[in-house]
């Protein structure tokens, strides 16, 4: 339980971060980034798995770059569902798909136990 709510904490606050550095996303309420957090988390677990299994011959080809599209289209999808917040254009769904797991890295760094 405490890995899954820190996992919740670390992504908002990713998310956050992220959408005061790039114009193109929109997050309206602290409740709609819960939600979007939420729902990017199962996602990440149930439909991203899927994708990168079906999509393994192509990311092979392009030698796992293919996966910053699959990262930016899982985010972007996260996003149409949710109401009350906005990520316009595919390009900045993959560049904030970079910076989230950048940003996550770092909380995750300065967060950890050890």
């Amino acid at each position: 339980m405490k890995k899954a709510s820190s996992f919740i904490v670390v992504n908002a606050i990713s998310i956050y971060l992220v959408s005061l550095l790039m114009d193109s996303m929109y997050i309206g309420s602290f409740k709609s980034l819960l939600i979007l957090t939420l729902i990017f988390g199962i996602l990440n677990l149930t439909v991203k798995p899927i994708i990168k299994f079906f999509s393994l011959p192509i990311t092979f080809l392009t030698l796992g770059l293919f996966s910053l599209v699959i990262n930016g289209a899982v985010l972007k999808l996260a996003f149409s569902i949710v109401s009350g917040v906005h990520l316009s254009g595919f390009v900045s769904a993959i560049i904030a798909s970079i910076l989230l797991s950048i940003a996550n890295m770092i909380l995750y760094s300065v967060l950890s136990d050890n």
